[in-house]
């Protein structure tokens, strides 16, 4: 069976606000009392876990928010809105305040660890793992928060006020590369289970911060540290199913699993993003909404080399009905569903058992090749070959020999910078990154891009998610004038 981080049900009720009682009640369990073993500081970690796992964050609605905006897929339903490219209509701002609320649940749950470990006996080295895992967490929380809302309330007290106001960009960023700095010395090399953060985790975080913050040198030599540290490599690739030694729903990690956020196909557990990505009844997953599909017209999916093998395993456009056996074809204006998550086995629609990589060796490796020729103004031979390994493996070739018929060569620093971009579009479908590389190049090119791609005209406020009605309710530090442009 899956390793799964077990979430104790209890530390839930414990994330509660500030206190107005001074007592400490003993015949029941409170945030204050509830802290006292080493099972207690590591049930404070897991409940972080939970709020990231759930369908209200990554578990499903961040990652379609995030898909339907990209330029290989369209949303369909009520996600049809995002792809239009206008803001977000009344059902998508619900559903990003659902998101807002969870990651600043998870932020609560790092301060509270971060408030409570410290006086619990225990090993001190284990309690600095703790501590680390915790700040890495909320790094990762206002790392998703900074790039779609832009500059957000900093929390990092659980006894401050409510009343926050927004911080800059700046300020946020500050935070998360302090919180990541910390991390990564602190944290253990290897994890306890699979799925816990490692310092490895974190200095790859780093290394992405810094490429988004455009610090090419920085960016450069965190992702260099990671390369050099020979901890993962890539999973070798020679067929198409080979590909499920990575994503499979019974993998419980890879050679190059840096970070992954577990599920489990028992006890209700499952990722539930598979219900939205799959056609209804499919052999991948037991019900299904088509939630986003592709189009042959998109250009990243038209110019797909169809020897990469990510292709076939990324995008397919018949099935077969689960039930009945029969072939079904998919729609001629929705012609595509991605199959990169799957699970035959699924019984429910909470009982997928793959995992969500957060981050990959491959994200190390792209992340310096980009890097370093940014910061060299022009690929050198190092970052051909970081680039070059992704794209071999792709091909099902020997990572480490050169392949004339696959490796970039001869490129210009922008045609560079645009072909890893590519690969990063390809190596990393339905992740949920690719809407935010678009947007790390500016509202120019992304506007540029959503144009070649689908024809639509990009409102500016696109780019940013409303600040949520209950937070501009309730703090009293912020009013309407806060809110983002457009909403």
């Amino acid at each position: 069976m899956k390793k799964i981080l077990c979430i104790m049900a209890v530390v839930t009720a414990l994330s509660s606000c500030q206190k107005t009682l001074q007592e400490v009640p003993v015949d029941r369990l409170t945030e204050e009392n509830f802290y006292q073993t080493p099972t207690d500081a590591r049930s404070a970690i897991y409940s972080i876990y939970d709020a990231l796992r759930s369908t209200g964050y990554y578990g499903m609605i961040y990652l379609l928010e995030q898909e339907a905006n990209t330029d290989y897929a369209n949303g369909r339903g009520s996600y049809a809105f995002i792809s239009e490219y206008q803001g977000l209509d009344g059902t998508n701002i619900g559903r990003v305040e659902g998101v807002w609320s969870q990651a600043y649940r998870a932020i609560l749950r790092s301060n509270i660890a971060l408030e409570r470990i410290p006086a619990i006996a225990m090993d001190e080295t284990e309690k600095k793992g703790l501590l680390a895992e915790a700040r890495f967490l909320r790094a990762l929380v206002y790392y998703d928060l900074v790039r779609n809302w832009g500059g957000v309330p900093i929390r990092t007290s659980t006894t401050a006020s409510n009343d926050v106001p927004r911080s800059s960009v700046d300020e946020v960023y500050k935070l998360i590369l302090e919180d990541l700095t910390a991390a990564e010395t602190d944290l253990p090399a290897t994890p306890a289970v699979a799925g816990r953060a490692t310092s490895w985790a974190a200095k790859t975080l780093l290394a992405d911060v810094y490429l988004t913050r455009q610090n090419w040198t920085q960016a450069r030599d965190k992702a260099k540290e990671v390369m050099d540290g020979k901890a993962y490599s890539l999973v070798p690739v020679t067929t198409v199913a080979d590909f499920e030694k990575i994503y499979g729903a019974t993998v419980t990690t890879s050679s190059e699993d840096i970070f992954s956020l577990k599920y489990s196909s028992t006890g209700g557990q499952g990722f539930q993003y598979l219900l939205y990505i799959h056609a209804e009844n499919t052999q991948y997953s037991p019900p299904g909404f088509r939630t986003i599909y592709a189009r042959q017209t998109f250009p990243l999916i038209a110019n797909w080399d169809a020897k990469d093998l990510r292709k076939e395993f990324n995008i397919y456009g018949q099935y077969v009905n689960r039930t009945t056996g029969q072939i079904v074809t998919l729609p001629a204006n929705e012609p595509y569903q991605f199959r990169k998550f799957k699970d035959p086995a699924s019984v429910a629609a909470n009982a997928s058992g793959n995992d969500l990589p957060l981050l990959r060796y491959a994200d190390a490796l792209l992340i310096y090749a980009e890097a370093a020729s940014q910061a060299a103004g022009g690929p050198t031979p190092e970052a051909y070959q970081a680039v070059n390994q992704v794209r071999r493996r792709a091909y099902g070739a020997d990572i480490a020999t050169a392949n004339a018929a696959v490796d970039y060569a001869g490129l210009s620093a922008q045609a560079f910078r645009e072909a890893v971009l590519q690969e990063r579009a390809y190596e990393f479908m339905i992740e949920g990154k690719r809407w935010n590389d678009m947007k790390r190049l500016g509202v120019d090119q992304v506007k540029a891009l959503v144009q070649k791609a689908k024809g639509k005209t990009m409102k500016d406020s696109h780019v940013l998610w409303p600040i949520p009605k209950a937070e501009l309710d309730n703090n009293g530090a912020i009013n309407a004038e806060d809110q983002n442009p457009g909403y």
